[in-house]
């Protein structure tokens, strides 16, 4: 073995794998070279390269972003209208592809659902599904077969999607470095691209660490539009992990 590859770091310590990362670093020969990739250099991917690199070095790429091929707006508006605003926007823009960000499961199931009871084209992506399931959504957008891609941020990073026109983000991230590798999957190659925010109350947090984070970025508000509102369908709740024990519960009482 003569490479170590360690892609996406940051996103490895973010969700708790430093200790398996480690482990597999340590059963690796000592004679190798070793490469981290890394959005974000936080210090935690600082001390981590100090530990299993010898006199590293760092390699920073320009941003991939950028703002004059970027037109970037935000609708502020009740929660309670969001899905009907999207379902609106689509139909009106005439977009490409589109991918639609969520920052949950659930709203994307929610989103997607609604979208196709709306007659709009949409397919989901998230860490819900198996890999092969994920890779064959990915295909279908890719080749155009569906045009709105529902997704979390599983789908903002390590992508190369062609044609992407619009990004909507249903929801604002809460990490201000993912609402730029979710605006990154479109104006690529000197193509431009729109972005549009749907913000409501439960928005303006990450929306507020968006602007304070990157101030270099144009984000014009958009006026309110009036539109009617649509009937929504929910989604079906997951079952609970200790739902089998409930529902056996008086089962397990009499055999005591």
């Amino acid at each position: 073995m003569r490479f170590v590859v360690l892609d996406e770091a940051d996103r490895m310590l973010d969700m708790g794998f430093i200790d398996d990362v480690e482990q597999i670093i340590k059963q690796c020969p000592g004679q190798r070279q070793t490469l981290f990739f890394s959005a974000t250099i936080s210090q935690r991917i600082k001390e981590l390269s100090n530990r299993y690199m010898k006199q590293p070095i760092k390699v920073m790429a320009e941003r991939q972003v950028d703002p004059s091929k970027l037109k970037q707006v935000y609708y502020d508006i009740h929660k309670s209208m969001k899905l009907s605003l999207l379902v609106h926007l689509l139909k009106k823009e005439e977009p490409g592809l589109v991918m639609v960000f969520c920052n949950t499961r659930k709203n994307t199931d929610f989103v997607v659902k609604n979208l196709k009871a709306n007659k709009i084209d949409a397919i989901a992506i998230h860490g819900g599904l198996s890999q092969n399931k994920r890779t064959r959504t990915i295909n279908m957008f890719d080749n155009a077969k569906v045009s709105v891609l529902v997704c979390t941020d599983v789908a903002a990073r390590g992508l190369h999607i062609e044609n992407v026109s619009h990004i909507c983000n249903y929801d604002i991230p809460r990490d201000s470095n993912d609402y730029v590798h979710r605006i990154g999957r479109t104006a690529r190659a000197g193509e431009s691209g729109k972005v549009i925010n749907l913000l409501c109350d439960y928005d303006y947090d990450n929306f507020s660490r968006v602007l304070k984070d990157f101030s270099e970025f144009r984000i014009d508000k958009m006026e309110k539009l009036n539109i009617q509102k649509i009937n929504t369908i929910r989604t079906e709740r997951r079952p609970q992990r200790n739902s089998f024990f409930k529902k056996n519960r008086n089962n397990f009482r009499k055999r005591r």
